[in-house]
């Protein structure tokens, strides 16, 4: 893949493109298997366990923030989370995300075998062999979830995928729960937590990924380390966490290859870092020089790329003190 394939491709776990506002779709398309292999399988098993028993008889009432192009949503039909009724509603504050879900769900349906009909531009039915899904693709920011009214609630399950890194977390997320029924659950995952590394090392390593630590930092306090603060957070009254573990990324050559997928992400990721640093006041002086020589590592099939995130699994008890 040659680097001006990936101009514009704006991602990294904490950081959001030029306007903090967006993913490029197709970053987010290539993120999905790596998300696939990184979530942490305990935390997701115990939400599998956990969702019927607050549910009940009741259809499953989700709510996703920031649900990007809807691959979360694949991940919990493809994975057989939900059988019966279930209605799932996908937020996320650009409108052309919720247009590149609507094309993305429905590619991936077809070559699935379900039936996903669209009434109007942000309704659909998915329908599968387990499952009948209501789907909603609704224009909202997580701010302002907790006071729309015409986003039906309250919730079963509340869904922020790669999201409270880019939020003021402890001002939203407590109004992002009272949106949940009392023992509803909130599965929170790839929370960023301030490792990010380069392999093989090479000069400039250190002082170039500290710049783009910090340049998370200057956008919002804290969001480097939105991983190990979550953990006290949720720890708070009215909360019981679940579950907790580790959702690394990890991606490494096999015979000096990458699959297709991967290798755009690490361009992205590149991309990204050499953008954010060069934003600073007098940027290292060897920072193109580094980005050059890690988009070559990739087409080479020697770089390896590790991020560190904690996804956690809660149940909200409102009532409790």
């Amino acid at each position: 893949m040659r680097q001006d394939n990936v101009i514009n491709s704006q991602i990294h776990p904490a950081a959001a493109d030029e306007t903090g506002k967006s993913f490029d779709p197709r970053y987010l398309a290539a993120k999905k298997g790596i998300d696939d292999k990184a979530l942490n399988q305990d935390v997701w098993e115990t939400l599998r366990q956990a969702l019927p028993q607050a549910a009940g008889s009741e259809p499953v009432n989700i709510l996703e923030v920031g649900a990007g192009i809807g691959t979360m949503l694949e991940r919990i039909i493809d994975r057989g989370l939900l059988t019966g009724l279930a209605t799932y509603t996908a937020t996320d504050s650009d409108p052309g995300q919720l247009g590149a879900a609507r094309e993305y769900l429905s590619q991936w349906a077809g070559k699935r075998g379900h039936v996903l009909s669209w009434f109007g531009e942000h309704h659909g039915r998915l329908r599968t062999a387990s499952a009948d899904v209501s789907l909603v693709l609704g224009l909202a920011c997580a701010e302002e979830l907790a006071d729309r009214s015409d986003i039906p609630g309250p919730f079963h399950l509340l869904i922020a995928h790669a999201v409270l890194d880019l939020v003021d977390f402890p001002a939203v997320l407590p109004r992002l729960l009272s949106r949940l029924k009392n023992n509803g659950l909130a599965y929170l995952t790839c929370n960023f937590d301030g490792e990010t590394i380069f392999l093989p090392e090479c000069v400039g390593d250190e002082e170039i990924v500290r710049l783009y630590h910090a340049s998370m930092e200057a956008r919002l306090t804290g969001a480097s380390h939105t991983g190990r603060r979550l953990l006290t957070f949720l720890q708070r009254p009215g909360l019981e966490l679940l579950a907790a573990g580790s959702s690394d990324w990890g991606i490494h050559p096999r015979q000096t290859r990458y699959s297709m997928d991967e290798s755009f992400f690490l361009h992205a990721i590149i991309e990204t870092v050499e953008r954010e640093v060069a934003k600073i006041n007098n940027p290292p002086s060897g920072l193109a020089a580094w980005a050059r020589l890690r988009h070559q590592q990739v087409e080479a099939g020697e770089l390896s790329f590790l991020a560190r995130h904690l996804d956690f699994l809660v149940r909200h008890h409102p009532s409790l003190p």
